[in-house]
C-alpha cells in the first residue's frame, strides 16, 4: 500500500474520516462546525475548545498536508458523534450502567505499565473495558441494524490499524492498538475536546492554556461525556457482552481524579508508577512517533516541558492521593513485570473483587501470546530529549526514593 493509499485509508477507515462528506473543510472550528450541521443549541460547549485546537494546530504545529485532511475528518466524526450521543440521550435512550462492583481505573504517566495493568485486568469474565473501535466511534451509525453496525465499526478499524502501521511502523513497538481490545479513555476525553492527549500531536501550547484556564465545571464536562459515551457503548453491545463491571485506564485521569470519583462513586484508583528516567524518555518517544502522522515532527528542545508535565501530574497525583488515600492503591512498575498475576490478585483484594483461577489463567495466556518485544524492541533515551539523566535523577530524588518504597520485588 503506497503512502498515499495509506493515508487516504486511514482517513476513510477509521472515523477519521465522516461517511457522507466529500470535501474536507478547512481546519477551522466554524468551518467544521458547519460542515457537520451542528446545531449550535444542541451543542454549545463544542465552539470554544474545538477553535483553541484548531487554532493550536495552525499557529503551534507543523502540519503536514494529510494532517489537515486527517484531523478535519477526525473533528467532524467527533461533532457527528457528539450529536448522535446527545440526541440518544435527550430521547432517554441511554440508561445508567448497573455495576456488580465498582469500577477499576488504572492510572499514571504515560509509559508506567498502565496499558499492560489494563489489558491483564480486563480480562476477568465479569469485566467490561470499552474497545478501540467503540472509543473511537461510541455511537453505532443510526438506521443500520446493530449487529451490522457493530461488524462493519469493527472492519473499518481494524483496517485502519493497518493503515497506520504502514504509515507510522514504529508505532506499534511502542503501543500495541487492537481493533476490538481494551483502550483507554483518552479517546472519550478526545471526543470531549478536552484532553491532554492532544499533545501527541506535538506542543499544542495554545490549547494548553485553554486546558489550564477553563473553569471548574467546565473541567467536570470532560467526565460528562465520558459517562454518556459509556453508557452509548454499553447500551450498543449485546446483552451477553455486556459484563458486571467497567476496568478502565487513561494516563490524564490522574490530572483529574476528584472529577473522576465524583463522576463513578466507588471507583478503585491504581496509580502506576516507574522509574521517571525510563517512563518519560519512552513518552517522549511515543510523542515524537505519533506526531509524524499529522505534522512534520517535533522541533528541539522539548524535554524541559516534558519534566514539566510529569512534574505536574505527580503533583495533581498527590494532591489527590491525600484526599481519597483509601480509594488509590499505588503499584511500582516493576511489580507488575516481575509477577502480573500476583499485581491483579493484589488489585482484586484492594477492590474486595473475587480473584478466580480462571483469570489467572487467562493472564498466562495473553502473555504467552503478547512476549516482551514481540514487534521489536523499543529503544528509548531521555538524552534524545535534551534532558540529562543524572540531573533529572537528582531533581527528582524524592519522587523516586518514595515509589522504590513501593516495591515488593527485588527487580532493578
Amino acid at each position: 500500500m503506497s503512502r498515499g493509499r495509506t493515508a487516504r485509508a486511514v482517513a476513510d477507515l477509521v472515523g477519521l474520516g465522516v461517511r457522507g462528506i466529500g470535501l474536507v473543510p478547512r481546519l477551522e472550528a466554524e468551518a467544521l462546525i458547519s460542515a457537520a450541521g451542528e446545531p449550535h443549541d444542541l451543542d454549545p460547549g463544542a465552539l470554544e475548545p474545538l477553535r483553541a485546537m484548531c487554532e493550536s494546530m495552525a499557529e503551534d504545529l507543523r502540519m503536514a498536508p494529510r494532517g489537515r485532511v486527517l484531523m478535519a475528518r477526525r473533528l467532524l466524526e467527533i461533532l457527528r458523534q457528539r450529536r448522535l450521543l446527545l440526541e440518544r440521550d435527550l430521547a432517554g435512550l441511554l440508561p445508567p450502567v448497573s455495576d456488580s462492583s465498582p469500577p477499576i481505573v488504572v492510572t499514571g504517566f504515560p509509559r508506567s505499565g498502565t496499558t499492560l495493568s489494563h489489558r491483564i485486568l480486563s480480562l476477568a469474565s465479569d469485566a467490561r473495558s470499552p474497545q478501540w473501535c467503540e472509543l473511537m466511534q461510541p455511537s453505532l451509525d443510526p438506521g443500520v441494524a446493530p449487529p451490522r453496525a457493530r461488524a462493519r465499526r469493527l472492519s473499518r478499524h481494524r483496517l485502519a490499524i493497518r493503515a497506520l502501521d504502514l504509515l507510522t511502523p514504529d508505532l506499534r513497538r511502542i503501543h500495541e492498538l487492537l481493533a476490538d481490545g481494551p483502550e483507554e479513555c483518552t479517546h472519550l476525553h478526545e471526543l470531549a475536546l478536552d484532553s491532554e492527549s492532544f499533545a501527541l500531536l506535538g506542543p499544542v501550547d495554545r490549547y494548553r492554556e485553554w486546558l489550564d484556564d477553563r473553569t471548574d465545571a467546565r473541567r467536570r464536562e470532560r467526565y460528562e461525556w465520558q459517562d454518556r459515551c459509556l453508557r452509548a457503548i454499553h447500551v450498543d453491545r449485546p446483552p451477553e457482552e455486556r459484563g458486571e463491571r467497567w476496568v478502565l485506564k487513561a494516563p490524564q485521569h490522574l490530572c483529574q481524579l476528584d472529577d473522576l470519583f465524583d463522576r463513578f462513586p466507588g471507583a478503585t484508583v491504581v496509580r502506576m508508577h516507574r522509574d521517571p528516567i525510563a517512563a518519560m524518555a519512552s513518552t517522549g518517544s511515543l510523542v515524537a512517533c505519533a506526531s509524524l502522522i499529522p505534522t512534520r515532527g517535533l522541533p528541539g528542545g522539548r524535554g524541559q516541558d516534558l519534566l514539566e508535565i510529569f512534574n505536574e501530574w505527580q503533583e495533581r497525583g498527590d494532591e489527590a492521593m491525600s484526599r481519597h488515600p483509601d480509594r488509590i492503591l499505588e503499584i511500582h512498575y516493576d511489580d507488575l513485570v516481575a509477577d502480573p498475576v500476583e499485581f491483579v490478585e493484589r488489585v482484586h483484594g484492594f477492590a474486595d473483587i473475587p480473584f478466580r483461577s480462571a483469570h489467572a489463567d487467562a493472564i498466562r495466556a495473553h502473555l504467552a501470546s503478547r512476549p516482551k518485544h514481540h514487534f521489536g524492541r523499543h529503544r528509548y533515551r531521555l538524552e534524545d530529549h535534551d534532558l540529562d539523566p543524572d540531573a533529572v535523577r537528582a531533581q527528582l530524588a524524592g519522587y523516586i526514593e518514595r515509589t522504590d518504597r513501593l516495591r515488593t520485588t527485588t527487580a532493578g
